[in-house]
C-alpha cells in the first residue's frame, strides 16, 4: 500500500499470556477483499521474534481481514505446527484480544467526521459482516 495508515494500535497484553502486536488500518480498501483464492488475512505472527507464519487463519475473523499488522508471542513454542496451533488455546485468546483492540482503533477513527467516513466507505461491507458473524460484539459494531 502506497498510503499513510488511517489508524495504528500498538499494544501489548500480559497476564495469563504475553504478547505484543501492532495493527494497521489502510486507508483504502484492497480492489481484491472478498476475492476467495486470496491469502486470508496480513497478520503475521512471530514467536520470540521468531517468524512463524503470515497465513494464520485463525488469528482474525474473516470479517477484520482488511487490518494488516504482525503479532509477537512470548507464549506459543518455537516448533509448533500448523495443526497445532489451529487448536491452540493462547490462539484463541490472541484472537479475541485483537477483535478488541481493533474495535477500539475503529473508535478512535470514529471521532474524526473525516476519517470515519472515509473508513465508511471503504471498509462498510466488512463492519456489516461483523455485525452478521460477531455476535459477542454485535452491540459495538451496531
Amino acid at each position: 500500500d502506497w498510503e499513510d495508515h488511517l489508524a495504528v494500535k500498538h499494544f501489548s497484553v500480559e497476564g495469563q499470556l504475553e504478547f505484543k502486536a501492532i495493527l494497521f488500518t489502510p486507508r483504502r480498501a484492497p480492489f481484491d477483499m472478498f476475492e476467495t483464492q486470496k491469502k486470508k488475512n496480513n497478520i503475521k505472527l512471530y514467536v520470540r521474534r521468531v517468524f512463524i507464519m503470515d497465513n494464520c487463519e485463525d488469528i482474525v475473523p474473516e470479517w477484520l481481514t482488511f487490518i494488516k499488522g504482525i503479532v509477537d508471542s512470548e507464549d506459543l513454542p518455537l516448533n509448533i505446527s500448523r495443526q497445532q496451533l489451529q487448536q491452540n488455546k493462547i490462539l484463541k485468546v490472541i484472537k479475541k484480544n485483537l477483535v478488541k483492540k481493533c474495535l477500539e482503533m475503529f473508535e478512535e477513527i470514529s471521532e474524526n467526521k473525516d476519517d470515519f467516513k472515509k473508513f465508511c466507505e471503504q471498509f462498510g461491507k466488512n463492519i456489516k459482516l461483523g455485525i452478521h458473524e460477531d455476535t459477542t460484539n454485535r452491540k459495538k459494531l451496531a
